[in-house]
């Protein structure tokens, strides 16, 4: 009983979060990045992130790459250079396509094949730029055999993707992997990073 009310209440509390929050587009402003804060089908998240310093940006997961455009079109002087992909889920990677038909010449990131569209195909620790903010790949298989978080930095600012690996309430499904690769990810790859850095999660 106890069980089913406590069902009941999360599930009334997520439908009020999706009905009052999910469809703005909010930005987190740090010194060095903005993340532009995208609602995405039901109740997931696409992130846009842009450099301060030289307008370069990248956009993860960017599962409806329409709202994408339309918002970078309202922006000034920012130039999209990357799609960074979390996994090949279709809720995370299937607007890859779409999105290079539009703004043709991206460079897609993923952690393997499956990923629709990748042609840089990373493995943890590596190591990319945007303008002068610093993109670390982290590999935390488990959810996906593939799957990568993003830790992108810039002095003092750090800003954490996590995919479906680490949600506001919890974690992501076991589909690919075990709970000890999960708490490895968990504790190990992300409860290594920083006290400061600002964890983006995909859902509520």
């Amino acid at each position: 009983m106890v069980v089913v009310l406590f069902s009941e209440v999360l599930w009334a509390a997520r439908s009020i979060f999706r009905n009052r929050f999910h469809n703005q587009t909010i930005c987190h402003q740090e010194n060095t990045m903005d993340v532009h804060i995208i609602s995405a089908l039901v109740d997931n998240y696409m992130y846009l992130i842009v450099d301060k310093q030289s307008g370069d940006a990248a956009v993860v997961d960017p599962v409806e790459p329409d709202k994408v455009v339309e918002l970078i079109r309202s922006m000034k002087n920012l130039n999209l250079r990357t799609i960074l992909t979390t996994h090949h889920h279709w809720d995370h990677a299937g607007g890859n396509n779409k999105l290079l038909q539009l703004i043709p010449g991206l460079t897609v990131v993923g952690g393997e094949d499956r990923v629709d569209g990748v042609d840089h195909i990373v493995k943890n620790g590596d190591k990319l730029s945007l303008g002068r903010l610093n993109i670390e790949c982290l590999h935390t298989p488990c959810h996906t055999r593939g799957h990568i978080c993003y830790k992108i930095s810039c002095d003092n600012d750090i800003s954490v993707f996590t995919g479906d690996t680490l949600f506001i309430g919890g974690c992501g499904k076991f589909f690919e992997g075990t709970a000890k690769q999960m708490y490895d990810a968990l504790i190990t790859i992300l409860g290594s990073l920083p006290d400061h850095s600002v964890s983006f999660n995909l859902f509520p």
